[in-house]
């Protein structure tokens, strides 16, 4: 089952803070057997918190960026994260761009009368258009995730597997999250966008930037000479 970061992994987080730890040291540190540490530590870096080499761990950058963040942006990340873990990945039988992919989404969700509410990149470029998006990324709730699935296959789709290309991203959620409309699609809040960017990193951290200067949130960066011109 997926799960928000627990009280073992923030005390992980924190020791690395430090430095680079080896598994036995943070065993120590942390007062659990080395066989939970080495658990946890797969964990961590299964979501991109910690990098693992040779027995000796690091903060990866998305967790020295997040740690210097402001409280309420980190439990918000953390939050989001949580959320994205659970995602369906489909790929649509002709090729056809992202807009078209959108346009699929709106329509089972009206004829159907199934929640969505787009988000991350997708949502992010519908607010800015900053950054072509590469697919059509939405939530929906995890009680309508078979009927999205059977309306998305009789249209062509098949789903794909986790790190394929994918036409058509869907996170399933208990609760879709609030929507705005922008032009008739419903699309999370920008204060959203912002943290699904910081807890994506990659293109998302660009997102990120530009919704910044709407949201006067400041980003602190490890190297902000290389992304200066993003927000100029």
């Amino acid at each position: 089952m997926v799960k928000n970061l627990d009280d073992l992994e923030f005390s992980i987080l924190f020791y690395l803070q430090e430095g680079t730890q080896r598994i036995r040291t943070l065993s120590s540190l942390v007062g659990v057997p080395m066989s939970t540490v080495y658990r946890k530590i797969g964990e961590l870096e299964e979501r991109n918190w910690v990098n693992v080499r040779n027995r000796e761990v690091s903060l990866s950058e998305k967790a020295v960026l997040l740690l210097k963040q402001k409280f309420e942006v980190v439990v918000g990340v953390i939050h989001v994260e949580h959320q994205m873990l659970n995602k369906i990945l489909l790929k649509a039988s002709q090729p056809s761009g992202w807009e078209q992919q959108i346009k699929v989404v709106v329509e089972i969700s009206e004829s159907e009368s199934l929640d969505y509410a787009i988000a991350a990149e997708t949502a992010a470029y519908l607010y800015t258009g900053y950054q072509t998006p590469s697919a059509c990324i939405a939530y929906i709730r995890e009680k309508d995730k078979k009927t999205w699935i059977q309306f998305l296959k009789e249209r062509g789709y098949r789903q794909n597997s986790e790190g394929e290309l994918a036409d058509i991203v869907l996170f399933s959620v208990r609760s879709v999250p609030q929507t705005i409309s922008l032009n008739g699609v419903k699309c999370v809040s920008r204060k959203r966008v912002f943290l699904e960017g910081l807890s994506l990193m990659g293109r998302g951290l660009l997102d990120s930037l530009v919704i910044s200067k709407s949201l006067e949130e400041r980003i602190f960066l490890t190297v902000p000479e290389e992304l200066t011109d993003v927000v100029a």
